[in-house]
């Protein structure tokens, strides 16, 4: 795994398996995040990783840290916010509070882009680390680590094997990769790091991932998982360019009914269509991407009764199932499914409407 998300620079990193997607997430959040510490967040997460900051780290009675979301997809967004977010937060930062930058590139569940590069040289230029969920985009499509300077790539990249690398989606499994320094430092023994921004630290072996989280929350993957992950990982990418393909196609279909509004950045008109192209490989779309028929214009909504006809008419060609990233095409309305735990203004702020509908090619 390390080999395909960083290249030639896979003997500066090291990957732990987690036993699902979230377990990764949740595995790698407990590491980082200390009492009152500060995540800045992209707005369009996964509705499972959203409810983990907002309901659980950031519960009074557990570590209190503070949740701030941006809208935007850029460095300079992202760079405005972090200034707001420092100033806001001056007496935790003073106090020796840190920020993180969370990231999901291409997100769920509109398949947006985000400018993981600048974002990253924004973020490392202030002093703090970004982590990136890429499950959506793989290695192949957003390799995030491959970029030549350091402070363009993330700190820590996560993947839920579970989606588009495995491939069947009879398994969950996740990962972690970080830098060799932060994953793991033997028993007892203690190493100098330089941070992307040319800091020098002093990491003890009990401040690395393994011993601090991995080595005692026992998620480790285990063997059957590991095996069908590793089949998977054998054809996923002939698996991805035939979904890029295919998502291209449905997209401009959709697109061309009146009473379909489409959000996918690969359609030129898309307020994200040049972040594809510019941190996507060859400017391909990730393999999901959502509808809607809340109307446009002068063109009324569509009546609840006919959207759900149209919705329980698409079995069984496209299957109603919760997950991504499997061989068949799946659909899902992301405000009753996935990102149900998200208030009604939180759908609204990440643009999921009532009739909003996920697809995830196949």
């Amino acid at each position: 795994m390390v080999d395909l998300e960083a290249g030639e620079r896979a003997n500066q990193y090291l990957a732990w398996n987690f036993n699902s997607g979230m377990a990764a997430i949740d595995g790698l959040l407990s590491h980082l995040l200390g009492y009152e510490d500060i995540v800045l967040a992209s707005r369009n997460i996964y509705g499972g990783s959203y409810q983990l900051l907002e309901d659980w780290f950031a519960k009074p009675s557990n570590l209190n840290i503070a949740v701030e979301w941006v809208d935007g997809y850029s460095g300079d967004d992202f760079a405005k916010r972090l200034d707001e977010v420092t100033e806001k937060y001056a007496d935790r930062i003073a106090n020796g509070k840190r920020i993180y930058v969370y990231l999901e590139s291409p997100c769920n569940p509109h398949g947006y882009v985000l400018d993981v590069a600048a974002i990253s040289r924004a973020s490392h230029t202030r002093g703090w680390d970004v982590i990136v969920d890429s499950t959506v985009g793989t290695p192949m499509l957003h390799p995030v680590l491959k970029r030549d300077d350091v402070m363009e790539r993330p700190d820590y990249v996560i993947h839920s094997y579970t989606k588009e690398l495995a491939g069947s989606g009879t398994t969950t499994a996740g990962v972690v990769i970080g830098r060799n320094e932060t994953m793991f430092i033997p028993k007892g023994e203690s190493v100098p790091f330089t941070k992307p921004n040319g800091d020098e630290v002093t990491i003890e072996w009990n401040n690395s991932l393994f011993w601090n989280v991995y080595y005692i929350k026992g998620a480790f993957l285990d063997a059957d998982k590991a095996f069908e992950v590793l089949n998977g990982m054998k054809t996923y990418e002939m698996r991805v360019v035939q979904k890029t393909i295919n998502t291209l196609t449905l997209a401009k279909i959709f697109d061309a009914h009146p009473d379909i509004n489409v959000s996918c950045p690969a359609l030129p008109d898309s307020d994200n269509y040049l972040h594809c192209q510019k941190n996507m490989y060859l400017g391909l779309p990730a393999a999901l991407f959502t509808i809607d028929m809340e109307g446009n214009g002068n063109r009324a909504p569509i009546n609840r009764e006919v959207f759900k006809q149209f919705f329980d008419m698409l079995e069984p060609a496209i299957g109603m199932q919760v997950s991504l990233g499997q061989t068949n095409t799946v659909a899902l309305c992301p405000a009753l499914t996935t990102h149900s735990e998200l208030s009604d203004s939180a759908l609204s702020e990440a643009g999921i409407k009532p009739t909003t509908m996920r697809l995830s090619i196949g």
